[in-house]
Parts: structure tokens; sequence; C-alpha cells
């Protein structure tokens, strides 16, 4: 154990609350993390959504949409004609989201199952976007890039942001493991903020025509 590791020595109980609420969000303390969720990452949501340029008629695959901020957002970019597929394992965010987007899941224009980056229950080039805030470090990684480039369509783009903060590896890393998986033109920003440090957002594109 190193001495500067401060989050090496925290007590498993608070290692538990912490997963609970915002890693693999479940219970009353997923509850919690959730409503901080909404409120702290819903300028990144937008930012996702605004930054993938959702068209008409397009479908889209949002991984680990949380208590689903931006999945009306989502699904107003892309009507009519398009539809939205929220992947989430947590069965708390899900229920979340589904309490947030009754409507547009009755309209059958948004799907909110259980999945994530590595699973996502998606056909071979069945979407044209995949969206990602603040989950990219709980993934398998590799496993998670090779799934979501195997379901963008050939030309299909990808943003993903995350706070620098919880990433746990340097930024430069992600777009090593982004391009050994097949992605291509991948744009990698730092966005400073005033709270929270700064964002890390990538664009990648499915480089098949």
């Amino acid at each position: 154990m190193s001495p500067g590791n401060h989050s090496a020595r925290r007590p498993e109980p608070a290692h538990r609350l912490i997963d609970a609420a915002f890693g693999r969000p479940r219970g009353p303390a997923g509850t919690v993390g959730g409503a901080l969720m909404a409120r702290l990452n819903a300028t990144e949501e937008r930012w996702a959504v605004d930054r993938a340029a959702l068209r008409p008629g397009e479908r889209v695959l949002v991984v680990g949409p949380g208590p689903g901020v931006a999945l009306a957002r989502a699904v107003a970019a892309v009507e009519p004609g398009g539809r939205v597929v929220a992947v989430d394992p947590s069965a708390t965010m899900r229920r979340s989201a589904i309490r947030r987007c009754a409507a547009q899941i009755a309209a059958g224009t948004l799907e909110v199952r259980d999945g994530a980056a590595e699973r996502t229950g998606c056909p071979d080039a069945g979407v044209d976007a995949v969206l990602s805030v603040n989950n990219v470090m709980l993934w398998d990684r590799p496993a998670g890039f090779r799934e979501l480039l195997r379901v963008l369509r050939p030309g299909g783009r990808m943003v993903l942001i995350v706070h620098r903060h919880v990433l746990g590896i340097p930024p430069e890393r992600l777009v090593t493991e982004a391009t050994g998986a097949g992605f291509g033109g991948v744009e990698l920003t730092l966005r400073e903020r005033r709270v929270l440090g700064p964002a890390v957002q990538m664009l990648l594109h499915h480089p098949g025509h």
C-alpha cells in the first residue's frame, strides 16, 4: 500500500457505500446517488447528446444512463422515426430512468433494459450513435470498446465523457484502447469546469463506410 494512496486506506464499509451509491447503484444509497448524479451530470448529459449531432430517424444506444436525465433529449433529437435504447446494469437506475421517461417508453421511442458496455444486446451495426456519460471507469474497457464498435454501423459515431477525477488512468490511455479496438478518428479534449475538475471528452468514429 502506498502511503500517499488515501483511497486504499479507506475503510471497507465506506468502499461499499460509495459503490452502492455511485459505482453500481443499489438500495437506498443508490437512490440517493442517482439523485446526485441527476444534478451533477446534467451538463455532461446535455453535452453528449448535442455533440453526437443526432438526427431524425437515427437509432441511438445510451450506455449507463443512470437516472435518465438525458434520455428524453436524445429521443426528441431522433424524432420522428428514431429510437433510443438505454442499457444499465443497475436495477435502481433503470427504475429511475423508467419513471422519468414513462411517456417516451409508452410511445415506443425509448427502451430501458439491463445491459452494459460489454453486453448491449444490440445487433451488429444496429445503431447510428453511442453515448456514454461518466461510466467508462466501470467497464472492462477493451471488451466494452469492442462491443460498442460492433453495434455501431459503419460511419457511426460515439460520444464519451467522464469526470477526470474518477477516471483513474491517463485520458490518453482511452485513446489507445479505443483505437486498439478498431475505432478511428478519435478526438480527445479536456474541458475545465468550476466544480468537479476537468471533464474528459471524446468523439470516436466507426471507420467503415
